[in-house]
């Protein structure tokens, strides 16, 4: 997989997602009263927040897919991808019943010590862990269920995307967010109205749209590399 060929699998992924909206959209032509109009937008703003939501795992995701297949040592790539491939090197790190076999019964309860204990062993093995090959799981990315803007960040930044890309559609990303939620618990009665849905539908595709060039970019121009390792 080129970089050519991943801007396809995306666009492919989001072509769907459109096609899907619009035909809910069109079913607007079948009711002519404004207020049941208002009512069947409030089903088209779930829509649009599942594919939002949908979209942006699945392109990051994508994104991760393409660098595992460069095959490539994780020496080689930003610090962001390293840290995000090495989660079972830094949960056994972080794993306290794991102590020094030395003093494990003449000091069991030695906090401090069997915590410097692992700092040296993760030092011994740095360059062990470096070298190893950069594999990244499909579980990093977490949209939990609620892509407020600061979500979108958090996921951005695990994988070395600039976090702030986004930041222009902060609120609107968050008020459809908690539209959505409004709707989805029965907590909200009032409908939708054709400009509040436009907006948010204008906004959210250029997200969408932002995303696939933002990850293109960083492919094509492998800016996943360490700036030593560019070629």
């Amino acid at each position: 997989m080129n970089a050519s060929d991943l801007r396809a699998e995306l666009e492919a992924e989001m072509a769907w997602r459109q096609e899907d909206l619009a035909f809910f959209k069109n079913q607007l032509s079948n009711i002519s009263n404004e207020t049941e109009k208002e009512k069947y937008r409030k089903s088209l703003v779930l829509i649009l927040y599942s594919h939002m939501e949908g979209y942006i795992k699945i392109a990051l995701q994508t994104y991760i897919k393409y660098i595992n297949l460069q095959t490539l040592p994780r020496k080689d790539v930003i610090s962001g991808l390293m840290a995000a491939s090495m989660n079972p090197e830094f949960n056994a790190y972080d794993n306290l019943d794991r102590k020094c076999d030395i003093f494990r019964r003449e000091l069991p309860d030695d906090t401090a010590l069997h915590r410097f204990f692992r700092r040296v062993d993760f030092l011994d093995q740095l360059d062990e862990f470096k070298n190893a090959p950069l594999i990244i799981e499909d579980s990093v990315i977490n949209t939990e269920s609620n892509l407020w803007y600061v979500v979108l960040q958090k996921n951005l930044y695990k994988i070395g995307l600039p976090v702030d890309m986004f930041a222009q559609y902060e609120r609107d990303i968050d008020a459809l967010v908690n539209r959505r939620n409004s709707i989805a618990h029965g907590n909200s009665r009032s409908g939708v109205t054709e400009q509040e849905f436009s907006n948010w539908e204008t906004k959210i595709t250029r997200v969408m749209t932002d995303v696939t060039i933002l990850i293109y970019d960083y492919a094509n121009r492998k800016q996943y590399l360490q700036p030593t390792s560019a070629h």
